[in-house]
């Protein structure tokens, strides 16, 4: 199946404070649930939330992790389209 036939699962990368470096943007920190996982598409180690684990569960061969620049490139290939939320960042620890 190819990526852009399945359901994208956008992770943000595991250096996404130096990318940020002087925007004003706050720092990010994963909390204490998120685990390391590789984007499918050009190998960056990414940073995967609990609900994007559990959607990758579900639904098996129809999600690919992908780093938040690959995302968007294969969303605008696609020719946009719906993009969702899981509902991540409710409080949970963070691990700065």
């Amino acid at each position: 199946m190819e990526i852009g036939d399945r359901a994208i699962l956008a992770c943000p990368p595991t250096n996404l404070n130096a990318l940020l470096e002087g925007t004003g943007v706050p720092e990010y920190a994963p909390t204490v649930e998120h685990a390391l996982a590789t984007c499918e598409k050009c190998g960056t180690d990414v940073w995967i939330g609990p609900r994007q684990r559990q959607a990758r569960v579900v639904l098996g061969g129809g999600a690919v992790v992908l780093c938040m620049v690959c995302a968007i490139q294969v969303q605008r290939q696609r020719g946009g389209g719906v993009v969702g939320h899981l509902g991540g960042g409710d409080g949970r620890p963070r691990l700065s």
